[in-house]
């Protein structure tokens, strides 16, 4: 009667350039430590971003850049700078925003070449524990208290990060690709979708299987009750089985769309 709870903003996007990672946290929402995955998106994949971009003339509050461990991405660097080089010239009033641990040596000599003019978000982990993780691969579709919950809705992940991209093209938000990643389902949108999408069907799949709709809401760290361990419930168990037998083969976002190539 109310309408939905939640609805992703329409000038926020998370970029996951990769989903390797060198630290591999316990209840990672990209499932980096669950079901491991050293693929990278493309320099011709962030270009064709910034071409529809232009075309569709959208405007971004935000871009950030993630994974993963961005900061492990081989052209990283370049990526960065792709992005950047689009702000100054076509959306001055853009933060472009890269993520990272900032675990290890690696990771801590590409942070100091970070250009200036991109915010640097560094959340300094020093170990795969993360008290403040919420259980993600605890799936309210296994949870009967969910039984007649209709999944569009959301949660606050849509409404603080925005839209999501990956190698597997456009997701509610970059959680959802990241689930998607390992039910490999082909729910990416193979282009940039007009502002004002809903993405309610994507919802409906995505949140089904997310431990972050449990919450529904933001939860304050300090008020979080740290999980123990990593649980799975059986909709995930399952999927992470089927991820290690071997994965089925999708189509790319590239240059030309979803279609011309397969990961």
């Amino acid at each position: 009667m109310l309408g939905f709870a939640h609805t992703p903003a329409q000038d926020l996007i998370e970029i996951d350039v990769t989903f390797a990672c060198n630290l591999r946290c316990l209840n990672c929402d990209r499932s980096c430590t669950q079901a491991p995955d050293a693929g990278h998106m493309t320099l011709a994949q962030v270009e064709r971003f910034v071409v529809e971009t232009r075309e569709s003339a959208r405007r971004w509050r935000r871009v950030r850049v993630l994974g993963g461990e961005p900061m492990i991405h081989p052209d990283i660097d370049r990526i960065l700078a792709i992005l950047l080089a689009w702000r100054d010239r076509e959306s001055p009033d853009t933060t472009i925003e890269v993520v990272t641990n900032g675990h290890g040596r690696h990771v801590q000599e590409a942070i100091a070449r970070v250009p200036e003019g991109v915010v640097v978000k560094n959340t300094r982990k020093a170990g795969r524990v993360q008290p403040k993780f919420e259980a993600f691969n605890e799936a309210p579709c296994d949870d009967a208290r969910f039984a007649w919950t209709d999944f569009a809705h959301g949660c606050w992940v849509t409404e603080e990060c925005g839209i999501g991209l990956n190698a597997l093209g456009y997701f509610p938000c970059a959680v959802a690709g990241g689930i998607d990643r390992v039910f490999r389902e082909g729910a990416g949108r193979a282009s940039l979708p007009a502002e004002g999408e809903t993405f309610r069907e994507d919802l409906r799949r995505a949140c089904a299987r997310c431990g972050h709709f449990r919450g529904g809401w933001w939860t304050p760290l300090e008020d979080r009750t740290p999980v123990e361990g990593e649980p799975w419930s059986p909709t995930w168990r399952a999927a992470y089985a089927r991820a290690a037998r071997g994965r089925r083969r999708l189509p790319l976002y590239t240059e030309g769309g979803a279609g011309g190539r397969e990961q």
